[in-house]
């Protein structure tokens, strides 16, 4: 199963045989800027996700020996902007039952013959598994379903619903209908692209805005250029979203990729604070279930920006030092920027 592949992104099959014949990787190298350049013109534009950031929301996880730690107070966080700290405007936690509800969303790659292990195919068949952790929901959440494909083809295939009933099914029909691609390059990147832009615009539609939790359920066989992924993170760091990932355990892991970074899906669950966990189909529940646990129990600090300059930030979030004594196992984490932008509607 093939990743979001960018014009330079490669599989591990290509590289493997590029490894073999210097000679091809070198002309490669040589003539790749003035392909891409030729293609860049002919491509459409790239997608930018946009968001108000008039209050920044950093949804923090903290985490005590692997359990979410309910016990923080307001007073516990110090909150830091490239290397600055900030005032805390707002707090709301679990318990004060003041955090957004979430907007769920299983995200798939098309089922491609013959690279099932490598994607989102293994799933196929097996979503019934998932049955038990849907009652961890809360009453206020909603599900909903999106794809890619590498042919560039790119879909909400469930709107946000409170009836998680009709999740799964959802899931189902995309990995029940096979994609042969022509190629694995540009189309493929564009189209996870604009499904994260369709959910972030579905998502924001809703009133209250939810937060926009991604769980792809893909085994990430991918790699790309780490300035084509740093890109890719900047564009979604300008929403509030935050990616979580499901591997098959079976699926197989791509260790190094020379020149690039590996596995961009769980680079995106990192950059913005969630998490990748490796399942089997008997604990594809338990995956899910923990996933949900961490967002429920999750803090929201809220912030306002110096400025709306669409720059990438540094965020910091760190405990205080009475707070680090009286917790001592606690770990936190929290996207790691974020880019604040001008609501265009504005």
């Amino acid at each position: 199963m093939k990743a979001p592949h960018t014009l330079r992104m490669r599989d591990w099959n290509s590289w493997r045989f590029l490894l073999v014949t210097p000679l091809i990787t070198l002309l490669i190298a040589l003539l790749e800027p003035v392909f891409l350049l030729t293609s860049a013109i002919a491509q459409q534009p790239e997608i930018v996700f946009r968001s108000s950031s008039n209050l920044v929301l950093v949804d923090v996880i903290a985490l005590r020996n692997g359990l979410p730690d309910e016990t923080l107070r307001r007073d516990d966080f110090r909150l830091f902007d490239n290397g600055r700290p900030i005032a805390i405007k707002t707090f709301d936690t679990r318990t004060q039952a003041t955090t957004r509800p979430l907007a769920l969303w299983l995200v798939v790659q098309c089922t491609m013959p013959g690279q099932e292990r490598q994607g989102s195919g293994l799933f196929a068949g097996q979503m019934s598994r998932f049955v038990p952790a849907l009652k961890s929901l809360d009453k206020q959440d909603t599900v909903g379903v999106a794809h890619w494909c590498d042919n560039g083809d790119s879909q909400v295939d469930l709107q946000p619903t409170s009836d998680a009933d009709t999740l799964l099914p959802a899931v189902e029909k995309v990995l029940a209908a096979p994609v042969t691609p022509d190629n694995h390059s540009r189309p493929g990147e564009l189209a996870l692209q604009k499904t994260l832009q369709l959910i972030v615009d579905s998502t924001r539609a809703a009133k209250p805005e939810p937060l926009p939790a991604v769980i792809f359920l893909y085994g990430d066989w991918s790699g790309m250029p780490r300035h084509e992924a740093d890109h890719f993170i900047d564009e979604l760091l300008e929403t509030s979203a935050i990616a979580f990932g499901l591997q098959d355990q079976r699926s197989p892991h791509i260790w190094w990729v020379p020149g690039e970074q590996r596995q961009v899906a769980h680079y995106i669950a990192t950059e913005t604070g969630g998490q990748y966990l490796e399942v089997t189909p008997e604990t594809y529940a338990d995956g899910l279930e923990e996933i949900l646990r961490q967002l429920h129990f999750r803090y929201e600090l809220g912030f306002q920006p110096a400025a709306l300059d669409g720059k990438r930030h540094k965020l910091t979030v760190k405990l205080t030092g009475a707070a680090r004594s009286q917790h001592p196992n606690v770990r936190l984490r929290f996207r790691q920027a974020y880019v604040p932008v001008p609501d265009p509607g504005r």
